[in-house]
């Protein structure tokens, strides 16, 4: 039976809708793809984007067939007022609303996977720290983490969203010894077959054995002593600033970096729109694109869709893994 995979349109004020209509041609036959929206939302973008493919509402999960269409499950709000480029609270709200029916359904196991389209943290809110953070948390889990699969290489943050400051100060051989082992297994569990996972140094040339700091020899070293020992595939701290291209040149499958931005500028430097958002951890599948709301450009017909669909086919490949 194939897979059913659900889909959040994200910030309806943003490029979401528009890149998943862009991109489902590509995919539609290879799972059953569920889109959870306001129908005022979808049909203002089907009319300005259309998708070139067949759709049907579906009024509860009855309707999900094996049928080569795309179902759309309509939220039931009017979405007044909410317009392209504009970001606001009430459109920040129906990208929330759009989330909690998907990990809802994933979570009573109607579907294999979310694809989730990028949303406005500002707009949802100060107490909103991002997709992964939610969903992790809806789902009870309290290990998990923020992955980015490239073609020729992953990384996993060791921090998401808080400042560098904080991101420091959370860093210690017990998180990373944790880490080392969540990332091993998560890629068992995906039946990854090279698992070679590299540590990315935090200081300049890994701290140069303490005169540029002591992260590197005082924390991360021991860590990575310590899994090496039990048998993983995990080397490091290497210097950042070589690392990342190594590992695009084949010397290792996955990076863990110390902090947000260190990992995500140069995956998104080399694969940018091929790169794919995965939360690790959940008990079910989760990817995104790489990129955010666009909203400079939304309604006007301009987003790339390359991303989205890069999206929806690591949830595909991802899906089948963990079924197999």
């Amino acid at each position: 039976m194939q897979a059913t995979i659900g889909i959040t349109t994200g910030d309806p004020a943003g490029i979401g809708l528009e890149t998943v209509l862009k991109s489902i041609s590509a995919v539609l036959t290879s799972a059953r793809w569920v889109v959870f929206t306001d129908r005022s939302i979808f049909e203002r973008n089907v009319s300005r984007f259309p998708p070139g493919v067949k759709w049907r509402w579906i009024e509860d999960w009855s309707g999900v067939t094996g049928e080569p269409v795309l179902f759309v499950k309509d939220l039931g709000d009017t979405c007044s007022g909410i317009e392209w480029g504009r970001p606001s609270a009430a459109a920040g709200q129906r990208a929330l609303a759009y989330l909690e029916a998907a990990s809802s359904q994933a979570l009573a196991g109607r579907i294999s996977a979310i694809v989730t389209a990028p949303v406005s943290k500002e707009a949802i809110g100060s107490e909103f720290r991002g997709q992964t953070d939610f969903l992790a948390e809806r789902a009870g889990r309290a290990e998990y983490a923020m992955a980015f699969f490239a073609p020729t290489f992953k990384v996993v943050l060791a921090t998401i969203h808080v400042s560098l400051r904080e991101a420091l100060a959370q860093i210690s051989t017990e998180h990373y010894l944790r880490l080392i082992r969540f990332v091993d297994a998560e890629l068992q569990r995906f039946k990854f077959t090279q698992r070679r996972i590299t540590v990315a140094a935090i200081n300049p040339h890994a701290g140069e054995n303490g005169m540029f700091g002591h992260e590197e020899t005082d924390f991360l070293a021991p860590a990575i002593r310590q899994c090496a020992s039990e048998g993983i595939r995990v080397s490091g701290p290497h210097s950042a600033d070589s690392l990342y291209f190594r590992a695009h040149s084949g010397e290792f499958d996955v990076v863990i970096a110390p902090y947000h931005d260190q990992g995500l500028i140069p995956i998104k430097l080399i694969a940018h729109g091929q790169a794919t958002n995965v939360t690790l951890g959940l008990p079910y599948v989760r990817t995104s694109p790489d990129h955010g709301t666009a909203f400079s450009i939304a309604g006007k017909g301009e987003a790339d869709s390359a991303g989205m669909e890069a999206a929806l086919k690591c949830a595909l490949d991802l899906v089948r893994r963990d079924q197999k």
